[in-house]
């Protein structure tokens, strides 16, 4: 009995020293997901992002702290957009601002303190490249139209008439140029007349000379084709300016 009161006594020892180790170990366990969890908040706090610094704004002071006014205050104003220079980030053309600012107001986007002046004028050149752009709805882009000569018998003035020309300078012709030639092939008056409300600009010669202009064009300016001469219905020569 004695015997089996010992052995039981140190199976009882084996199974306490057996559960010791597994309590340190969960204890450690324990302390490992502690510091994981630590970690991971550190973790997650240094990934946040850095708030955007805010504009830059000017102490308020009550008027009767400033020293009195001797004269007017000269303003200075952005020649992009037309305003305030602290207010140009706000306005429609920030883009085309920013190098202004960087060269004359930096004190007032000291977060810009390092973006390349060069780099800020070519975003610049673009954004008004691209202003210049004319898009249809959708933002698709217009197609640009193709160069063409048109001629016209106008009546001005009961049997009187004008023969007018466009189109020429969509080649790259002057029309200075072409009025002299015409003038003196014709034997006429000839003069350039520019064209009012989007109208294009033209080449009026007095009299009627529909088949001898188109003659003349081909024959003096290869680079026009003969099928983009197009011969237009008539109608009554209006005042216009002459250049």
């Amino acid at each position: 009995e004695e015997e089996e009161e010992e052995e039981e006594g140190s199976e009882a020892e084996n199974e306490e020293a057996d559960e010791k180790p597994k309590k340190e170990e969960k204890k450690e366990d324990s302390k490992e997901d502690a510091d994981d969890k630590a970690e991971s908040k550190d973790d997650d706090k240094q990934e946040e992002p850095a708030k955007p610094q805010g504009p830059f704004r000017v102490e308020f002071k009550p008027h009767d702290s400033y020293p009195p006014m001797e004269g007017p205050e000269e303003m200075v104003y952005c020649p992009t957009c037309g305003l305030p220079p602290d207010f140009c980030q706000y306005g429609p053309s920030w883009e085309k601002c920013k190098p202004w600012c960087l060269e004359n107001v930096p004190h007032f986007y000291p977060e810009l303190s390092g973006v390349s002046l060069e780099d800020a004028k070519k975003t610049a050149e673009a954004a008004h490249e691209k202003s210049k752009e004319k898009l249809l709805p959708g933002g698709k882009k217009q197609r640009s139209k193709s160069p063409g000569v048109s001629i016209k018998k106008l009546s001005r003035g009961g049997r009187k008439c004008v023969t007018s020309v466009a189109g020429l300078d969509s080649f790259g012709i002057k029309l200075d140029d072409v009025a002299k030639l015409f003038k003196k092939k014709f034997a006429c008056g000839c003069s350039v007349v520019k064209g009012e409300n989007t109208l294009p600009d033209t080449v009026d010669i007095q009299g009627d000379f529909e088949d001898e202009v188109i003659e003349i064009i081909t024959a003096e300016w290869k680079e026009v084709p003969r099928q983009k001469i197009a011969v237009l219905d008539g109608g009554n020569k209006k005042k216009g300016k002459g250049k």
